[in-house]
């Protein structure tokens, strides 16, 4: 992908996905969710705090979907619930399975659990 001036690689990966044909809310959920698979990179790749158990990949999975779809305006509980199981279904097993051992802290779990934009979570992961 070509660089555009002044921005990040997040970005313009962010900026890909969201192109992409078809739904972009659910893309850019599936996005998200794709970030939790990166959780190897960045604070996992530390290598400090305790091997992340599956209730807390489950929770990262869940607050991430949850923030990006607030983020495009999709605050009924029903229609996020429906969305957060599309990707669940569709890549979820995958993701949180990618997660589970890895390393991370209390610290950033609380980070996660407090954030309230997208851009939040990324940093809460670094």
């Amino acid at each position: 992908m070509r660089r555009r001036p002044g921005s990040t690689s997040l970005q313009r990966r962010r900026h890909s996905v969201s192109t992409v044909a078809g739904c972009p809310g659910r893309d850019r959920v599936l996005w998200l969710a794709s970030c939790l698979a990166l959780l190897g990179g960045a604070a996992f790749a530390a290598g400090c705090g305790h091997p992340a158990s599956r209730d807390e990949c489950e929770a990262i999975f869940k607050r991430s979907a949850e923030i990006e779809l607030r983020a495009q305006n999709v605050v009924d509980p029903k229609v996020v619930q429906e969305r957060t199981a599309a990707v669940r279904d569709a890549r979820g097993k995958e993701l949180i399975d990618r997660c589970v051992g890895r390393s991370i802290t209390d610290a950033a779990m609380a980070c996660v659990r407090q954030a309230t934009t997208p851009e939040q979570v990324d940093r809460c992961l670094e």
